[in-house]
């Protein structure tokens, strides 16, 4: 288990570059992010390919969404981390986001044209965009600037980050369950699970040798499609699907 995890990522589909060795650890959150939208779009209806998002953060998952999400063919037209942030209001492409990922100073984006704080707080919740990826600290996103996405064409939301909304309750607080009312709200324990799942899964005894890296990314994926397909046989809208998936789970742990 220790070794998957740390495993080196060798398939170039999975890293943004083989030299600078990331690992299974580095993308597979960010990864799992963005298929869960990809999946979304699957089984509730539309297509990626085409759709705006916005990343809140840009530490390991942030930025390994906007990487996989822009492999996916959506646009990433803006980028908001806690020293700044920027906007492209046609998409950032391929390349740029692949540039801003590895150029990262840690966990803090370090792009041209950077555009304070202050400014980006003010700007980023207006700019239109289907997909929102909160992937920052907990508690951060606010009803004000949900409702101003929303009313800015907002489609779905998945959670880098766990209880992304300023609530003090850990499960479904009013923030939590106004957004889930008025937009598609992927719960965070499908959206980020990819650590998780691949300690699971390297605990499985069917796991082949030698380990590689599709078995793991493909495992996620899958675990993260199974999930979205029940919340929609048992409640097939567009809303409400965070509320649908925390009954399924509290069914099967009782």
């Amino acid at each position: 288990m220790r070794y998957g995890v740390i495993k080196v990522i060798e398939n170039q589909k999975y890293s943004p570059d083989l030299s600078k060795k990331y690992t299974v650890a580095d993308m597979l959150t960010g990864f799992g992010v963005a298929e869960a939208v990809k999946h979304y779009y699957q089984i509730y209806g539309g297509k990626i390919e085409g759709k705006r998002a916005i990343v809140q953060g840009f530490g390991n998952v942030g930025s390994a969404a906007a990487f996989y999400l822009t492999q996916l063919g959506a646009k990433v037209v803006g980028i908001i981390d806690r020293v700044g942030g920027v906007i492209n209001k046609n998409g950032f492409t391929k390349e740029e986001i692949r540039t801003m990922f590895l150029n990262k100073r840690g966990n803090m984006l370090v792009a041209e044209d950077m555009i304070s704080f202050e400014e980006m707080n003010q700007r980023i919740w207006q700019v239109p965009a289907e997909i929102f990826i909160p992937a920052a600290a907990s508690r951060l996103v606010t009803k004000e600037q949900i409702t101003n996405m929303i009313d800015s064409g907002l489609e779905v939301i998945s959670p880098g980050a766990n209880v992304p909304f300023a609530d003090p309750e850990i499960f479904f607080g009013p923030i939590m369950e106004y957004t889930d009312q008025k937009v598609s709200l992927i719960p965070d324990f499908i959206s980020n699970c990819g650590i998780a799942r691949v300690f699971a899964y390297l605990m499985e005894s069917r796991i082949e040798l030698p380990m590689k890296d599709e078995f793991m990314f493909n495992d996620t994926s899958s675990i993260i499609k199974k999930a979205l397909k029940k919340a929609h046989d048992l409640h097939p809208y567009k809303t409400d699907i965070c509320k649908t998936a925390f009954e399924i789970a509290l069914q099967e742990l009782i």
